[in-house]
């Protein structure tokens, strides 16, 4: 759904990922994954995000001018690239149909030069959700993207399905599978599944934590996160 006209919602979190590849560790925090979401007018909202700083420290074997094999320790800090975007609400679910609703979003080249894209990078999300019982909720989308990675620009899609189900009024969980296809330009895609579980505090806060593994090389080994 999107945020009421004149609400506002804050949402923020925390991400640790660990990849490992050709005996090369990279391991990356970012924090503080800011969204502001506020309600413009009916079913519409306005979007401003920006993931914050990201601290990189990469682990890989060196040799010496001597011969001897060493660790050698990279580290890359900076600033991400901002967001800003809309979300509308088209429908609700009506029999088989499934709730559905659009976010249209530019990523901003304000991050740092290491980890900027240093280009307007359009997305368009397609979102749908489904409600099979009282307590068990079907959801996912479907993206399009033209991101600039590495190699260049690139087009990109992507999705994911997550089954939510609420265990008690005050304890959430949910499964999902996620995948990018390409995960950069001239590579192969990458698989991801992730749970998480969600804890409202009160009517107008909610903290989750969450966890996920890659299916395939492509993907990060592990992340985990927590966020309110």
């Amino acid at each position: 759904l999107s945020i009421p006209c004149g609400h506002m919602q804050l949402e923020s979190g925390y991400t640790f990922t660990s990849d490992r590849e050709d005996g090369v560790r990279v391991q990356d925090h970012v924090f503080p994954e800011i969204l502001l979401r506020v309600g413009l007018v009916k079913d519409w909202e306005l979007r401003l995000g920006w993931l914050g700083g990201s601290l990189s420290e990469t682990l890989g074997p060196f040799e010496t001018p001597a011969g001897r094999h060493i660790n050698v320790t990279d580290h890359d800090d900076g600033a991400t690239d901002m967001t800003a975007g809309f979300k509308v609400h088209l429908w609700e679910q009506k029999g088989l149909l499934p709730e559905f609703g659009v976010i249209g979003e530019l990523s901003l080249p304000t991050g740092s030069r290491s980890k900027t894209s240093a280009d307007v990078d359009p997305q368009v999300k397609l979102l749908w959700a489904y409600e099979l019982t009282e307590r068990m909720a079907l959801s996912g989308n479907v993206n399009l993207a033209v991101p600039t990675g590495e190699l260049g620009r690139f087009f990109q899609t992507s999705a994911s399905v997550s089954l939510g189900y609420s265990f008690t009024d005050w304890l959430g969980g949910y499964i999902e599978y996620f995948g990018f296809y390409p995960a950069e330009r001239d590579q192969d895609c990458a698989h991801t599944l992730n749970g998480g579980l969600t804890f409202p505090i009160t009517d107008n806060l909610q903290f989750d934590v969450r966890s996920g593994f890659g299916l395939n090389e492509q993907a990060d080994d592990f992340f985990t996160g927590a966020g309110f």
